[in-house]
């Protein structure tokens, strides 16, 4: 399945809840986003942002323990204490009081991509973390968001057959090394965004999927998996620095309206508590 032409739309910007608030002044609360909008929110790293784990439910506090690494309980913590007080706020209900599911909507087993189960809803969300990046996106629509650390200990020659499709194969091994390592890790970010949105998981080989060029704007190609695709997708890359790479994937029709900022934990905070 191919893609068609997508029409110009507005580069990533922070939206007017996460701008940098003038000297002295508070920082804006968010508001839920509207159809075609999409906000990817920037979470911050540290146990001390994010003090207790109470409003986890008891599956969540026990994977959070089972981490041997200090660096990875704190990713995890900053994943889930985040969606938690984000959508609790936009939902009205107290953080510890959301419910997710797993279940696949594909195929109802218990294996898919987290949703909120409780309070119904048609917000969609998607969590990545790599290295120091904990990012969330949430949209009125099906949304995968994908960050991934651009490292030098990554064997590419090995991963590049299964990650990437024939022509884009083709196309990365004329590059550069310096290029082609970063051009890497910009295709499995898109592709890792798609497949979160679709629902599909590592259920459909990335090399099934064709997207456009790294250094031409993120549009899908051609969709030749076995499992059929659910609809139109928009696919953007996003502003993640110079040692990451990031996209953010909404199965829509319609251009969407992509915002990037740092979540003001401050002020999400101070409205869960009527302050």
């Amino acid at each position: 399945m191919t893609q068609p032409g997508r029409p110009a739309v507005e580069p990533p910007a922070a939206p007017p809840s996460g701008t940098p608030p003038a000297a002295g002044a508070a920082p804006t609360t968010p508001a839920p986003p509207v159809p075609g909008e999409c906000q990817v929110w920037r979470l911050p790293l540290g146990a001390g942002h994010w003090a207790g784990l109470d409003v986890l439910d008891p599956t969540e506090r026990e994977r959070h323990a089972r981490f041997l690494r200090a660096a990875d309980r704190d990713r995890y913590q900053a994943a889930h204490l985040g969606v938690r007080l984000l959508l609790g706020h936009y939902l009205g209900v107290p953080p510890a009081e959301l419910r997710f599911s797993r279940r696949c909507r594909h195929c109802g087993a218990g294996h898919g991509k987290p949703t909120v189960a409780h309070p119904a809803t048609k917000l969609d969300f998607s969590l990545t973390h790599s290295g120091d990046w904990v990012a969330l996106a949430v949209a009125a629509a099906p949304v995968g968001l994908d960050v991934q650390e651009i490292g030098d200990s990554t064997d590419l020659a090995i991963l590049s057959a299964t990650v990437l499709a024939p022509a884009e194969l083709r196309w990365w091994r004329e590059q550069p090394p310096a290029r082609a390592r970063r051009a890497f890790f910009r295709y499995w970010a898109r592709k890792e965004a798609l497949l979160k949105a679709t629902g599909y998981g590592l259920a459909v080989p990335m090399n099934a999927i064709t997207v456009s060029p790294p250094d031409e704007p993120a549009r899908l190609l051609d969709w030749s998996a076995h499992r059929s695709l659910d609809g139109p997708v928009q696919l953007y890359d996003l502003d993640t620095g110079p040692d990451y790479t990031g996209a953010v994937a909404v199965l829509s029709s319609l251009p969407v309206r992509i915002t990037q900022a740092p979540l003001p934990l401050g002020a999400v905070r101070s409205a869960l508590s009527g302050g």
